[in-house]
């Protein structure tokens, strides 16, 4: 990815006034020796039942999951987070590495936070799908049910995309605030081709619910995002012990991902140790919560049932 210079910072056009039909809460939580702000977004506050815990990937936030999550709300107490480094939680540029064991630690004071330890749905995505692998195979008493939607897995990955930000690492403030332009212009793009229809991703989609968060604090964004593309590696997701979990497991595979291959959910549903339910999305991309949010929603609803009251 060649990146055209400018001396302006155009993510800070994007910083939208907040709209949003659930609810805001920050937790505080120590992770890595780090004191944490964590953001969250929560939809159906007071439901009954096991709480789910939405985890995004790169380079989205908890917005992702919102249209997930109000088709949820009826029934079941969500939360979605924003990932160290990303959307409204933390940036730190020092002393925490966004590697995906570092995010789980963040998962799992998260989870202690809430209160909700040994009883709530984890679901993850992308980078995050991957984070909640290791989680689960560290932590897997902090979860009753894992259910993975197109996650990072084994060597499939990093994509293009994030190692085009390889080259940006150690790079001095003039050279960063000269190539987030050329980031800005090709970040609308990025999210479509992760999309079946492209419908999805309007201009005012990307703009309010993505791309404002990079343009957080001056270049604090930007070099969070440089951070959280070059610090993760498959050597992580490789060592992934899959046997270590044994919870009820989903993995959802949207068949239209433009990156992650649906072999490596077939690999996941060998490996896992678990009972597994291996299901495909029709008519969606990576991105399928903006593609198919109604079919994300029922297919996960339908897990949750299919195990409800069941110890494992």
């Amino acid at each position: 990815m060649y990146l055209v210079l400018f001396s302006i910072n155009p993510f800070s056009l994007y910083i939208i006034k907040k709209r949003n039909c659930g609810g805001n809460m920050k937790v505080k939580i120590n992770a890595c020796d780090q004191d944490l702000e964590i953001h969250l977004e929560e939809y159906g506050k007071g439901n009954k039942g096991m709480p789910i815990l939405f985890v995004h990937g790169i380079p989205t936030n908890a917005k992702l999951w919102r249209h997930v999550q109000k088709n949820l709300e009826n029934d079941f107490h969500s939360y979605a987070m924003d990932m160290v480094g990303y959307g409204q939680s933390s940036m730190p540029l020092d002393n925490f590495e966004h590697t995906f064991n570092n995010q789980a630690e963040a998962i799992k004071g998260v989870i202690e936070e809430l209160g909700i330890k040994g009883n709530v749905i984890l679901v993850g995505h992308d980078h995050g799908g991957g984070v909640c692998q290791v989680f689960a195979s560290k932590y897997c008493d902090y979860i009753s049910r894992l259910v993975l939607l197109n996650p990072v897995a084994y060597d499939y990955w990093p994509v293009l995309e994030v190692e085009a930000f390889n080259g940006l690492v150690g790079a001095s403030d003039e050279v960063l605030a000269g190539a987030m332009p050329g980031a800005v212009a090709q970040f609308a793009g990025l999210m479509r081709t992760g999309s079946h229809d492209k419908i999805a991703f309007t201009d005012k989609n990307v703009k309010e619910n993505y791309l404002c968060h990079w343009g957080r604090d001056g270049l604090t964004g930007f070099k969070s995002l440089v951070k959280i593309c070059s610090q993760p590696t498959n050597e992580e997701t490789l060592a992934v012990d899959h046997k270590k979990i044994t919870c009820p497991t989903a993995v959802f595979w949207a068949l239209h991902d433009a990156w992650m291959p649906k072999e490596s959910g077939e690999r996941l549903k060998q490996d896992i140790a678990g009972p597994v339910r291996l299901q495909f999305i029709e008519r969606a991309g990576h991105w399928s919560q903006e593609d198919r949010p109604d079919e994300v929603a029922a297919m996960i609803e339908d897990f949750i049932t299919e195990w409800e009251g069941v110890k494992i």
